[in-house]
């Protein structure tokens, strides 16, 4: 079974030990929230080149932006920006 994969500003995206809930891990770090995973470098060059992006959210937002939610583009999480 593969574990909870989650985001949050001040930890980056991590996959969550086995028997840590994304509720025990969002005591700690409110901000967290449940991502499906980090986009392949193929989808990032898309995103790059069509002048859009998302956020591990799945807001759409420029390369460089933030979305409403504050979160960065994975662009800007992952240091490509």
């Amino acid at each position: 079974m593969a574990g909870i994969k989650v985001y949050s500003k001040d930890r980056g995206a991590r996959l969550l030990k086995e028997g840590i809930t994304l509720e025990q891990y969002q005591a700690k770090h409110p901000d967290a929230i449940q991502i499906r995973g980090i986009p392949c470098m193929k989808t990032m060059e898309h995103w790059v080149s069509d002048c859009v992006a998302r956020t591990p959210c799945g807001c759409r937002v420029e390369p460089d932006g933030y979305c409403e939610h504050g979160r960065p583009s994975w662009l800007l999480v992952l240091g490509y920006v």
